[in-house]
This record gives structure tokens, sequence and C-alpha cells, in this order.
């Protein structure tokens, strides 16, 4: 299975054997975070259940990132959760520590994350509207910055980057 609108292979997280034998794989990679002096690691597309409801449930979703954060907590990293505010809830079952939480201002879902994770939440917003709601709300408490879709370098024409 491939989700065309991200240009990437979509994980078959359905068994718990396959779970463990990706989750094993994305380990290694984890481990490359610990040795490169990282403090935290957020595993990517979690939310791939909500795009794929016919192949993919949030309780696999969980399961899965419950295996990637546990590994995350034996090399001493910290483990975010990325978007997904509907399992923000799940904090304790999915052993995720923090949340980074793109364009939560401007679907006013910041709420969500920090009902679930407190403060411990990084927001990432793309456009000037949802950096001025994000601000507006949550600026005292959060950590808020707006940013370029690509992730443009500095000095690039693309590159944008903002804060509260």
């Amino acid at each position: 299975m491939y989700d065309g609108e991200w240009g990437e292979a979509v994980l078959d997280i359905r068994t718990a054997g396959k779970r463990e034998r990706i989750a094993a794989k994305v380990g290694g990679w984890i481990d490359g975070c610990t040795d490169k002096g990282f403090q935290a690691v957020e595993p990517d597309n979690y939310d791939t259940f909500t795009r794929f409801p016919d192949l993919l449930t949030a309780d696999q979703a969980m399961s899965y990132i419950a295996l990637l954060s546990a590994h995350a907590h034996e090399q001493g990293l910290a483990a975010a959760q990325k978007n997904t505010p509907q399992l923000a809830g799940e904090r304790d079952r999915t052993g995720l520590d923090f949340a980074v939480a793109e364009e939560c201002g401007a679907y006013d879902e910041c709420g969500e994350y920090t009902d679930a994770f407190g403060d411990d939440v990084v927001v990432i917003e793309y456009t000037a509207d949802g950096l001025h709601k994000a601000c507006a709300g949550w600026g005292d408490r959060l950590s808020i910055v707006r940013r370029d879709v690509a992730v443009s370098p500095a000095g690039s024409s693309g590159y944008v980057r903002q804060t509260c």
C-alpha cells in the first residue's frame, strides 16, 4: 500500500508480529538518534490509520507506537506524539511523553493536546493566521513556531520562521 498524498509506503501494522518486526527495524533508527546525542524522537505517521480506515485501526497504531516509545525510553530518549489529537488522551497506554502538534492553532486543537500533555506540547504552524491563533490562545504556555512546510534552510527563498 502506498500513501500517494505523502509519497510514502504504508507500514502494515495489522498484526502483533508485523508490529514487532517493524518496531525492531525502527528501533535501530532510534538507536542512531541516541548515538547522535538526541534527547527525544518523534515517530512519524502515527495518524496513518486516519487515511486508511479500511486497512488500519487506532488500536493498531497505539500498540505500534507503544513499542517505539518503550524502545526510546530504554535508550534514555523521550518519545513524542505527532498530531493525532484524537489519541492524545491515550498517553498512558502509548507511553508518549510530549506532543508535536502541527497546526493545532489553525484547527482549534491545541486544547486537546494540553489536556493530555499539559505544557509539554510543541506547536508548529504553517500560516500567519494559524500562528496568530496559537499565540493568542497558548503563547504564554507552549513553544510555538511558524515554519514553511518544506522546512527550508535559513537564507533560502522559502525559509519561514516566526514565533509569538
